[in-house]
């Protein structure tokens, strides 16, 4: 998977129009375009469009018809609750072997409301 930091422009542009419907490379060609208003290759779309898909953010239906699967600027938050997870889960350790029941029961239900967040 693609982080937000990996994405190009075009990728960027690519996933708006992606996000209406599918969409081929010679249409999304017409559709995006570059900062100074230059248009890209189709090879060049369809390149990008093929490194979304080998990333797991679009498909290929078939014919050259993409569809978005997981646009990855959603999960630009999903990296710190992770981070934020994996330090409720070190300290609920540490509790544990220090045999103190509320710093775990504390660092259990921390954890619990992060994933809960992360659900919603």
């Amino acid at each position: 998977m693609l982080s937000s930091g990996d994405l190009r422009d075009v990728d960027e542009r690519l996933l708006d129009y992606l996000r209406e419907g599918r969409v081929t490379p010679a249409h999304a060609r017409e559709r995006v375009m570059s900062d100074d208003g230059e248009e890209y290759s189709r090879g060049y779309v369809q390149q990008r469009l093929s490194r979304l898909e080998e990333h797991g953010h679009a498909t290929n239906l078939g014919g050259g018809l993409y569809e978005l699967v997981d646009d990855p600027r959603d999960d630009v938050g999903q990296e710190d609750a992770v981070a934020e997870l994996k330090e409720h889960v070190r300290a609920a350790g540490e509790a544990i072997d220090d045999q103190d029941i509320d710093a775990l029961r504390r660092h259990v239900r921390a954890a619990c409301e992060v994933l809960d967040d992360e659900r919603d």
